[in-house]
């Protein structure tokens, strides 16, 4: 027996729908076996009561109809089956008021069809298949309190056998009610299941990939942190070859590096203090890289720096690049203004705003002598310095101009993403 009724609900479902889709064609199944269950039922209970005037042809046409859904459900028509199963308890609330009188309250079985729409559809204006399932309920509802077929119902009924009806309406009504409660409330609760289970295979996968985000965190750290110790060894290799070399030209080109690899270790030390891993404040890490500059050469006394940063964070790809720049920028303001003029009183100014359209401005002004008059006219870059800054600008899209303005004035407009 419960082979034959899981072969019956199983008619139609594939294993290529959804879950829902799964339940829904199974409770299609189940509640079409139930209608023909309760015709059977109805009509084996109205009998003794209406023998006389017993309607036997309408009552086949609602068990035919039964049937005929689950034969749509196996032939994969799982949507027609819906709502001819929809249509057929129309129908036969219809007529069993339409059939009865109004005193054996056949409106009784409104219970149970509401109860197997919401079983069957769920209902909601904002689930497409669930509106015309309700949309036809509604409409034989309209027209069952408007519309009066004297030719079907019974006439001259004895108190005593409209009281007989009452009794098999209201247990009929009763009995349907609860079987598709029940019905309703195990589909609750497996659903209920289902979502519990799902949660907890969220959790654990949640977890998962915690864990997991967690562990390359600690290599991306790791990482950061090798590459700058990694520099910090080929900056004292560079010290100690400074230190052997009597050329000037020799430690002057030594000494820039070493402040090249400075700006470039100082980027994945912010990286790896910085909990995320993924960007570093403009501001802080341009305000580092300058007092280690000036204090380098010995001029954190003697130079003024005025500094305004706007609240800026850069990723890796744009930080390094920035900070390439601004040590070029700021290591040609220290060999040509300030060690050039050792008794002046330098001022230094920086600022690196976001502009309104999104991109950052940087801004630079070293009070010194500024550039020479044909500077932007000469096609070729001057120096090595410029030559990276420009080609660096570039790499970020970038903008450089150079201009005078209390000495020389730089502008590097690009976009921090």
């Amino acid at each position: 027996m419960k082979k034959a009724i899981n072969t019956l609900l199983q008619l139609g479902v594939r294993h290529d729908q959804s879950i829902h889709e799964q339940k829904k064609t199974q409770t299609t199944n189940l509640l079409n076996a139930l209608m023909a269950f309760f015709v059977l039922l109805g009509s084996l209970l109205n009998y003794p009561v209406i023998s006389q005037q017993f309607i036997f042809l309408p009552v086949c046409v609602f068990f035919l109809l039964s049937l005929f859904g689950l034969f749509l459900s196996w032939k994969h028509l799982n949507q027609c089956a819906h709502i001819l199963f929809t249509l057929n308890v129309n129908l036969a609330v219809f007529y069993i008021n339409q059939f009865h009188p109004p005193e054996a309250d056949p409106y009784l079985y409104y219970f149970p069809l509401v109860v197997g729409t919401v079983l069957l559809n769920n209902p909601s204006f904002k689930n497409v298949n669930a509106i015309p399932h309700v949309a036809l309920c509604i409409i034989f509802f309209i027209v069952n309190f408007n519309v009066d077929l004297p030719w079907i119902g019974l006439e001259n009924m004895p108190a005593e056998k409209i009281r007989e009806m009452w009794y098999v309406n209201f247990s009929m009504s009763l009995l349907s009610t609860t079987a598709l409660l029940l019905l309703l409330t195990r589909l609750i609760a497996s659903q209920n299941k289902e979502i519990i289970i799902q949660n907890s295979d969220l959790t654990r996968a949640k977890e998962t990939v915690k864990a997991s985000l967690r562990e390359k965190e600690i290599l991306l750290a790791e990482l950061h942190h090798r590459v700058k110790n990694n520099l910090a060894i080929i900056s004292g290799l560079l010290n100690l070859q400074e230190d052997a070399t009597q050329s000037e030209e020799a430690k002057r080109i030594i000494s820039d590096t070493k402040t090249r690899i400075m700006s470039m270790a100082l980027v994945h030390r912010m990286l790896y203090e910085n909990p995320e891993l993924k960007s570093i404040q403009v501001g802080k890490y341009a305000s580092e890289l300058i007092a280690e500059l000036f204090n380098s050469y010995n001029l954190s006394k003697s130079v003024e720096l005025k500094q305004l940063y706007d609240d800026i964070a850069l990723p890796v790809n744009k930080s390094i690049p920035l900070g390439l720049i601004l040590n070029e920028i700021v290591t040609n303001s220290i060999k040509y203004v300030y060690k050039a003029r050792p008794r002046q009183k330098g001022v230094f100014e920086i600022s690196i705003r976001q502009l309104e359209n999104k991109s950052v401005l940087l801004t630079i002004e070293d009070h010194g002598p500024g550039f020479p008059q044909d500077f932007n006219a000469t096609p070729e870059p001057v120096s090595l310095g410029i030559y990276l800054i420009k080609s660096l600008a570039g790499q970020i899209d970038g903008e450089v101009l150079f201009s005078n303005a209390n000495g020389a004035r730089i502008e590097l407009n690009f976009l921090p993403d």
